[in-house]
């Protein structure tokens, strides 16, 4: 027997991406729609005589840090030339790199799956959806954190018997026919096509259909037939509605500390290792925003939408900032790649004894994230040739001297592994 709904828990709600797997270790989700409406006024009339909109959607979730930015980053990756996301749906796993080259792809579409009172019957569809930042921070005493900001098209919610739904990436074969490759077990069988997108341009299921047990014709589609493709997808879902999804985990971790993590603030160039870890170190927060101008056109449509792309601009201006527990000048010495000297001579004065902001050279800030220690790393994220743009020093009664060093750059590499 259905019981009453008076409020949807943390425990009633998942989110996937695309038709992968639920994400493990999401602690929050906020979408905000955007409706940037335009009111017309006329001479002789004392109200508005009408309102234009077009809408979109900004959101973002944080998850807990387990390790797994790579696969995250693989369900959001989107190749034009093969039509496929880095993220396999049968191997799944950890085991990807990224760059700052592969930032202007993470291309996505989010599904906000609920369960209010135990029964499945509510979801929400963010079509789409293009990253816009991604936060990583790691402390000395908190737990490891990882936030994702995107903006995508409007948002649409659907009930039962619409709730258990997928998007999945077509495989062009004319102009007018896609495919659902096999590996996602999906099928004119086993689901209802509801929409096809053709990056942003929506197809509804009066302009679109299943021809087949895998191919998909949409009549006006005029798809890109050579490489690079559009991006297609195809918006289904299962009736009668199917279990509610179980939630994926691609490393073994369930979080991250800072007992299970290992910080490098070195020259560029210099390999990291034990003997050089960056002790004292109280947290760090790595910053990638992902800048897009919104590129539009002039088509006929129903969406109230002529956004049909939006292109990221290079180079990222990508930062991070370290905050240390101040101990002797020998901490600041290291960072510049000087050894202090008690024996230095009056004239003239050892410039391994003297400091100042401009003897910083590029730096190299790496930080790798472990199930536990003294085994191989899940995630290592590097950030390369940054350069210093904050030195600060605090310090006050009750508490201890610290100091924040803030860098700036533009190349970054997140290599995820299995574990």
């Amino acid at each position: 027997m259905a019981s009453k709904v008076f409020q949807v828990q943390a425990k009633d709600s998942v989110i996937k991406l695309n038709a992968f797997d639920a994400i493990n270790a999401v602690q929050n989700l906020n979408l905000d729609p955007r409706f940037n409406e335009e009111y017309y006024t006329e001479l002789g009339n004392v109200n508005f005589s009408a309102q234009s909109r077009q809408p979109e959607t900004e959101g973002s979730f944080e998850v807990t840090a387990t390790g797994s930015v790579a696969a995250m980053l693989a369900r959001m990756n989107y190749n034009y030339a093969t039509q496929a996301y880095a993220f396999d749906p049968v191997t799944k796993g950890n085991v990807f790199t990224f760059t700052e080259n592969d930032m202007d792809e993470m291309i996505f579409d989010l599904i906000n799956l609920k369960q209010p009172g135990t029964a499945f019957t509510d979801s929400t569809l963010v079509p789409n959806a293009q990253l816009t930042n991604l936060s990583l921070r790691i402390d000395s005493t908190g737990t490891g954190t990882e936030t994702y900001r995107f903006v995508a098209n409007l948002q649409e919610a659907f009930y039962k018997p619409y709730c258990d739904m997928v998007t999945v990436p077509l495989v062009t074969l004319t102009s007018g026919t896609a495919q659902v490759p096999g590996a996602y077990g999906i099928n004119s069988g086993t689901h209802f096509l509801m929409y096809v997108f053709k990056d942003n341009q929506k197809f509804d299921n009066t302009q679109a259909s299943f021809t087949g047990a895998t191919t998909i014709t949409v009549p006006t589609g005029l798809f890109t037939t050579t490489a690079p493709f559009d991006r297609v997808t195809a918006v289904l879902y299962r009736t009668p509605v199917g279990a509610f999804p179980t939630i994926y985990y691609p490393t073994s971790a369930r979080f991250v500390r800072g007992d299970r993590a290992d910080v490098w603030l070195i020259v560029s160039g210099t390999a990291g290792s034990d003997s050089n870890r960056l002790l004292r170190c109280q947290s760090v927060d790595i910053t990638v925003p992902i800048n897009s101008d919104k590129l539009t056109e002039i088509r006929r449509n129903n969406d109230q939408n002529t956004t049909y792309f939006r292109g990221v601009n290079f180079p990222l201006s990508i930062t991070c900032n370290v905050v240390l527990t101040e101990t002797t000048l020998q901490q600041w010495a290291t960072l510049q790649g000087k050894l202090l000297n008690e024996a230095a001579l009056s004239t003239p004065i050892d410039n391994n004894n003297r400091f100042n902001l401009a003897d910083f050279s590029a730096m190299k800030l790496i930080v790798k994230y472990y199930v536990k220690g003294n085994e191989s790393p899940l995630t290592t994220v590097t950030m390369d040739n940054i350069q210093i743009t904050g030195f600060s020093e605090r310090q006050q009664t009750g508490g201890r001297a610290e100091r924040t060093l803030g860098y700036t750059g533009s190349q970054i590499t997140i290599v995820g592994a299995a574990g």
